[in-house]
């Protein structure tokens, strides 16, 4: 069995019962979307390893996990360098983000496919005292499960898949930056609203009222997770 893995100047952040590879690359993930890895720096995998404690292997694997996510960039014999993403890729996320998960929202209100909103309401919690301790780890963890796990509703792996990997590329990059900003507390309090106005939706079906709420709501809350909104 193995050891959790933690990140030696944050002893806070760890991980257990996962492989190396999938507690390096979310360890690694978290430190680049924080921004405490900084955009446009290069590391070597050796660096890397030691401070996780673990061999070079399973960072290795880890790195071209996350580099095909598009968060990272693999040098030759250099190591890795943090991708600094244009503002046009990121407005192009926001874009595509926007016509997949707000059309899915849409018709997951309208088909009311989620009955109990507790565990999501749990998650919604959890991930606004991950952002407030700055615990970014648990944050990220918690932030993308609450959103996934909406749309799960649809029971459309492929539709995960492709949603993750873009959520994971427009948090780039600097949430220590953004941390106790309006627009980023906005982002955290909005996930009740989202829940509020599909559960309100799901009481009052009967009514065939426009639905709007909790697609706007989505769909403002995408653009302010990457700044794109004051």
């Amino acid at each position: 069995m193995s050891l959790p893995l933690t990140w030696n100047d944050a002893p806070a952040e760890s991980v257990a019962r996962q492989s190396y590879r999938e507690q390096a690359a979310r360890i690694i993930r978290a430190q680049i979307v924080s921004g405490r890895l900084e955009p446009g720096s290069m590391h070597s995998i050796g660096e890397i390893a030691e401070r996780l404690n673990v061999s070079i292997t399973p960072v290795r694997e880890a790195l071209h996990d996350l580099a095909r996510e598009g968060l990272i960039e693999m040098k030759r014999n250099r190591g890795f360098l943090v991708r600094t993403p244009s503002s046009k890729e990121l407005d192009d996320i926001v874009q595509i983000r926007a016509m997949l998960e707000v059309s899915s929202v849409r018709e997951i209100t309208e088909r009311g496919l989620i009955k109990d909103f507790a565990p999501l309401r749990s998650l919604s919690r959890k991930t606004q005292v991950f952002a407030e301790a700055g615990e970014w780890v648990g944050f990220l963890d918690t932030d993308r499960e609450f959103h996934l796990s909406i749309l799960a509703a649809l029971d459309n792996p492929k539709l995960l898949e492709i949603v993750g990997s873009l959520r994971d590329q427009s948090r780039l990059f600097g949430l220590d930056k953004m941390a106790g900003s309006i627009s980023f507390r906005q982002s955290t309090k909005e996930h009740e609203l989202i829940l509020d106005a599909m559960e309100d939706h799901d009481r009052h079906t009967q009514c065939r009222r426009p639905l709007p709420a909790p697609v706007r709501t989505w769909s403002r809350l995408s653009a302010l997770e990457v700044g794109r909104l004051t």
